[in-house]
């Protein structure tokens, strides 16, 4: 006698399908060390780069000339150390570099031999990080679907330092604060270090704002993943476009070189660019390199 294939039993196997799927897609990615599979951070280094890498699950070393070395992976599997790794930054005492999270709802430390440690499991969706002092850092965190930026010190106290909607990056201001992304309100604030809050620009012409970078004169270059643009915004808060468009498509992370060039990580175009002091735009590293 033929037996019938029940619904239930199709919906089991399109169950076990997917996860099958899903854990060879997860091994072929975490595979591929040395390589950069979905870029979404970038910080300085003595003799280069480093970058997060959301898909690859670590830290990347790239030199000068472009070639990617692993620092460290996560095993990339849900709930495990790295899996969501999204925001990276030297740390303040100089011991390797902070890695937020969102996967684990971490912060944790990466020293330069690639020994991994946990500050605090005590986040929620950490997305941006700075420095505070030489003890503790700020991480703009998504919390409870609202958002706030948390103070962290480096023993893993966590508490509210200021309340901001959808905040992405973060950076220091000098000595007046610091600035930070919201991209629920397209807007720029500032943040007193006394936690108070003031706006620096909001609306248009932001569409997703995502990161953002210091310069010198106490502006700042913004990233826009929904706009495909750098954005130029004046210490009195006006803002023109600095890069716009082809070949940028939702640029995320962004660091400055002294000389002024910027770098800039685009997962969804597959590569890190350098943007010159006259907008030029050079496709630097490759994803997959």
């Amino acid at each position: 006698m033929e037996k019938s294939i029940r619904p239930t039993d199709l919906v089991g196997l399109r169950i076990a399908i997917a996860v099958i799927v899903l854990a060879a897609t997860q091994s072929l990615a975490h595979g591929q060390e040395n390589a950069l599979v979905y870029p979404v951070d970038i910080v300085a280094n003595d003799n280069g780069w480093v970058i997060a890498d959301f898909k690859a699950h670590g830290l990347l070393a790239v030199d000068e000339d472009g070639n990617v070395a692993t620092i460290v992976q996560g095993p990339g599997l849900p709930r495990t150390p790295l899996y969501g790794t999204r925001a990276i930054l030297q740390a303040p005492d100089d011991d390797g570099w902070l890695v937020a999270d969102p996967g684990t709802f971490a912060l944790y430390r990466v020293s330069r031999d690639g020994t991994l440690s946990t500050i605090t499991t005590d986040l929620d969706i950490p997305q941006g990080l700075t420095r505070f002092d030489d003890n503790s850092v700020l991480v703009s965190d998504l919390r409870s679907g609202i958002g706030a930026v948390m103070h962290v010190t480096l023993d893993g106290t966590v508490s509210v330092f200021a309340e901001i909607d959808s905040p992405k990056g973060i950076v220091q201001d000098g000595e007046n604060g610091f600035v930070v992304v919201s991209h629920g309100d397209r807007a720029l604030y500032r943040l007193g270090r006394d936690g108070s809050v003031s706006t620096l620009h909001k609306g248009e012409p932001f569409d997703f704002p995502h990161d953002l970078v210091r310069l010198p004169d106490g502006s700042f270059m913004v990233t826009d993943g929904y706009a495909s643009a750098v954005f130029h915004v004046s210490a009195a808060g006006q803002v023109t476009s600095f890069a716009e468009g082809a070949p940028l498509v939702t640029p995320q992370g962004i660091a400055r070189e002294a000389n002024g060039t910027l770098f800039v990580v685009d997962p969804q175009a597959g590569a890190i660019f350098r943007i010159g002091t006259d907008a030029t735009i050079d496709r630097w590293v490759e994803v997959g390199s």
